[in-house]
């Protein structure tokens, strides 16, 4: 797992890794707007977490774009946002990758952005799998959370083959799944910091680490898809 925690004097992009963490991407004051937004934006309840689209409201989706977009660029020039949601999950989510939906995307794949934006348990973390799927799929059906989470999404059956996790790691980070073997390999564990932004490939199949569901655990986050240019 890296960590970026700033850019170069020279104003040049930096290199991270593909998989990483960027500390302080976004500051207090966005980190406020987008929660004010979130509450003035109409919502969707999938069945683990109430979505906000922020590309709805075209004034904003258009302010927005461009301040994060000059933020995500200093770090990858070769991305440009296509889509972003900012969610309150009340349930941990299920494996699944951000491909496209239904059919190829016009530009190339890039990578997933997540903002945490309220964490309250210090354990939140997302879960990269070293498997891949240009596709947006899910194995929510197949692992016990049935057409919750990603419902536009094709749900696809888990590959077969030996189990590649630890019991251990699953009984850490994956007790909501109705697993005994789960034939993938884990690429990283990507703790939560408010501000900082954990990034993977969009085609990267990952899920939500297991977290307490009660009253006192806030989780508030905002998803960023992006595309190469």
């Amino acid at each position: 797992m890296s960590s970026v925690n700033d850019i170069k004097e020279n104003n040049k992009a930096i290199m991270p890794t593909s998989i990483g963490i960027i500390d302080n991407f976004i500051d207090n004051i966005m980190i406020e707007k987008l929660l004010n937004k979130y509450e003035s934006l109409p919502k969707n309840d999938d069945g683990l977490r109430i979505n906000a689209n922020t590309f709805i409201e075209q004034d904003f989706n258009s302010l927005f774009r461009s301040q994060i977009e000059s933020i995500l660029q200093k770090y990858f020039p070769n991305l440009t946002v296509c889509y972003a949601t900012i969610y309150s999950d009340y349930k941990p989510g299920g494996i699944h990758t951000d491909g496209y939906i239904k059919k190829p995307e016009t530009k190339p794949l890039g990578k997933s952005f997540l903002i945490p934006l309220i964490s309250t348990y210090d354990q939140n973390a997302t879960i990269i799998f070293d498997q891949e799927n240009e596709q947006a799929v899910s194995y929510n059906a197949d692992t016990g959370l049935g057409n919750k989470g990603v419902i536009t999404y094709d749900q696809i059956k888990l590959p077969k083959g030996k189990n590649k996790i630890s019991k251990n790691f699953i009984d850490t980070y994956l007790k909501h799944l109705e697993i005994k073997d789960l034939p993938l390999s884990v690429a990283s564990v990507l703790y939560w910091k408010i501000g900082s932004a954990i990034y993977w490939p969009r085609n990267k199949f990952h899920a939500s680490a297991w977290f307490p569901t009660t009253e006192k655990n806030k989780r508030k986050a905002i998803v960023i898809l992006t595309n190469e240019l």
